[in-house]
């Protein structure tokens, strides 16, 4: 192995002994003998797979003792020796079977031990769906692995009108719901949770490296019919869970069978589905779990500001949307556009706790807040300004002013009014406002709601840095420049359609998979030769700057962009050969008909696990854009890095941009209407 090879040393496989065990009336494990089983392999690493009334069992030592024991206590009748062969390619390669094996033993002690318990299949769901999660899966892809897994079971006939809309109901609550959040867990149900998400996110690793010798789906499919056959699923089962998490991601428009399979129709209990999925209750719970989970992250910190997150349903504001997806901390898509882009939604509800404690609101506030995107924001803000403020909600898309007008409305906030206009160009008719806030992206600040702002006022707007670098910042005004009071890394839908419209470009990239590059105006580049480099020879090389586990990448990100003439641009989506830092995809450099985005290996040293930062480079500048942005990490984490102290922004508009200054001119970020200075400790 040289030293360019990116793959690690691994340690030699596990051999593991065999044994399949035979029980009373070849009727497989019953929960006496699974009971007894459990306790004699207490203490021990094992794992065991059902089949045909018997178990096999695979121990990290030679257990016929412990067997020859339980046969002499007539808990087994009997076990047989044998060789272990594992799936190693049905799990994507001797990589992907050492995390089947982790998932194996996490998951086995519980799964004996709970035989013939209630709720089995639930939990199995739960399990595998925080799996597919910490892979990086989109709905649609978690709902082709559950395409995949009907594949290997028989049809289903879909149940009865009458139970489909709640069983399918029931199953998406299930795929979405927090598995550590469970009224009643069992003990370790915790660490079964981590385990089985440490898997997927291992997964995801090695697929986005190109290290497994299957497709991820194919493979998460494959540990869910193993975890299934742990639990004791029946086929029938697995084939009516499949079916309705298949109808989860899908609708209503698909086959009434959607497995190949040529075995005659299993018979599914779908109504037992429906009557015990019971780990989320009605929309008040989910909200309060929401706001606990929030106020534990420290994403909300304020009462006032908290009760108002307890008090509006937000659920009511995105009525297509399922209950659940509401409280899910993700974004919801309201409106897109004809290339099925997003272009406004109803933002993650931790980035609206973060802008509202941004902007701290007060009672009797005149606020002005540009993008009614569904109204929810605006229904939060008439709770904190109430009872004598007043808020102003502006879009310039008519579709969403009657969306939020009707929403604001219902919800019985009278002191909101909902607009057609720029927010950019603010309402001057109204101003002073004592708050104004942008829930939209701006590439600049737009100089007129400036003038807008009442003396001591505040203004929170998301703001790119260059390329696809933003941070929402809170500014206040100093004297004739204006300090920040807040800056958090966030990332919004662009103005559009007004004076400070910003303008974002999608190249889709050529050839296979759904990768995409977002490109911005006062970015060089050739779009057109782009959409063609990942098929240009890559240069690949490793920069040793090392991340551990919850190191931040945000402060890398913005040292990036303010180093690199044009800053990083966010690369989503999959490809064969495309080896990005993260499973959604990467962040890139881009340099005319060049690009190089990062990438990461996996290792273990003295100190444990990391994640070693790498940059892969295309077109006909890779290797020295590749250098480029290795020598600009390697600088970042030689005088800054991660233990550092947070850095400071300065802004001041185009007038006065000679006022605030920097030693190095890189972290000076020109812009047409404005300056803004990053100041690093």
């Amino acid at each position: 192995m040289n030293s360019e090879d990116e793959d690690l040393p691994l340690p030699g496989e596990l051999e593991w002994w065999h044994a399949t065990v035979r029980f009373p009336g070849d009727a497989g494990v019953s929960p006496e003998a699974a009971a007894a089983l459990t306790f004699a392999l207490s203490g021990q690493r094992f794992h065991f797979l059902r089949k045909e009334g018997t178990l096999r069992l695979r121990t990290g030592w030679p257990a016929a003792d412990l067997l020859d024991q339980l046969v002499a206590d007539q808990v087994v009748t009997g076990w047989t020796g044998g060789i272990y062969e594992p799936e190693t390619d049905a799990f994507g390669g001797p990589e992907g079977m050492d995390i089947a094996h982790e998932v194996f033993c996490a998951d086995s002690r519980a799964a004996l031990a709970e035989t013939g318990s209630p709720h089995a299949r639930e939990r199995c769901i739960l399990l595998l769906s925080a799996m597919h999660r910490a892979a990086g899966l989109d709905p649609f892809e978690i709902g082709d692995v559950w395409a995949k897994i009907a594949g290997l079971r028989p049809p289903v006939n879909p149940p009865e009108t009458a139970h489909q809309a709640s069983a399918i109901a029931a199953m998406r609550r299930l795929m979405n719901a927090d598995a550590t959040k469970r009224d009643t867990t069992e003990p370790g149900w915790r660490d079964r949770v981590a385990a089985f998400e440490e898997a997927g996110r291992r997964l995801a690793r090695l697929a986005t490296s190109g290290q497994l010798r299957r497709g991820l789906r194919a493979i998460l499919a494959h540990h869910a019919i193993f975890a299934f056959n742990r639990a004791a699923i029946p086929v029938a089962e697995q084939a009516a869970t499949a079916w309705l998490g298949w109808h989860v991601a899908f609708g209503d428009d698909q086959p009434t069978a959607v497995s190949t399979s040529q075995s005659a129709p299993a018979t599914p209990t779908f109504q037992r589905m429906e009557s015990i999925i019971t780990t989320t209750t009605g929309p008040a719970d989910l909200r309060n779990a929401m706001v606990e989970t929030f106020t534990g992250s420290d994403h909300l910190r304020t009462p006032a500001i908290i009760n108002a997150f307890r008090e509006v349903e937000r659920h009511r504001f995105i009525p297509d949307a399922d209950v659940e997806a509401a409280y899910v901390d993700d974004a919801v898509s309201i409106k897109r556009d004809q290339d099925g882009e997003m272009i406004s939604c109803i933002s993650a509800p931790s980035i609206v706790a973060i802008q509202l404690e941004q902007l701290g609101a007060q009672p009797g506030h005149k606020i002005l807040e540009a993008g009614a995107a569904t109204g929810y924001n605006a229904a939060l803000l008439a709770r904190l300004v109430a009872p004598r403020g007043h808020v102003w909600t502006v879009d310039v898309d008519t579709d969403l002013v009657n969306t939020a007008t009707k929403h604001l409305q219902a919800a019985d906030a009278s002191n909101v009014t909902v607009l057609l206009a720029d927010g950019a160009a603010g309402l001057p008719e109204q101003a002073p406002f004592d708050r104004i806030q942008f829930t939209v992206g701006a590439g600049d600040v737009p100089l007129p709601v400036l003038e807008q702002l009442a003396p001591g006022g505040r203004l929170v707007i998301p703001m790119r840095i260059r390329g696809s670098i933003s941070r929402s910042f809170a500014f206040e005004r100093d004297g004739q420049t204006w300090k920040t009071v807040s800056c958090e890394m966030a990332t919004f839908v662009p103005l559009r359609k007004g004076i400070c419209d910003d303008v974002r470009t999608l190249i889709s990239m050529a050839g296979e998979g759904n990768v995409r590059l977002e490109t911005y105006s006062e970015q060089l580049v050739d779009r057109e030769a782009m959409r063609t480099v990942l098929d240009e020879p890559s240069h690949k090389l490793y920069t040793g700057v090392k991340f551990r586990q919850g190191s931040p990448w945000e402060w890398v990100y913005l040292w990036l962009a303010c180093v690199l003439t044009n800053g990083l641009s966010r690369m989503p989506g999959q490809r064969p050969g495309f080896t990005p830092h993260f499973a959604w995809g990467s962040m890139a450099a881009l340099d005319g008909d060049s690009l190089a985005y990062l990438t990461i290996r996996e290792g273990d040293d003295a100190e444990g696990r990391f994640w070693e930062i790498g940059v892969i480079g295309h077109g006909p500048r890779a290797t020295s854009l590749a250098e480029q942005v290795v020598a600009a990490i390697q600088e970042w984490d030689r005088d800054y890095g991660n233990d550092a102290p947070a850095p400071g922004f300065r802004m001041a508009t185009a007038d006065h941009r000679d006022l605030v200054k920097a030693a190095d001119p890189r972290f000076i970020i020109d812009k047409p209407n404005s300056r803004l200075v990053i100041d690093w400790p």
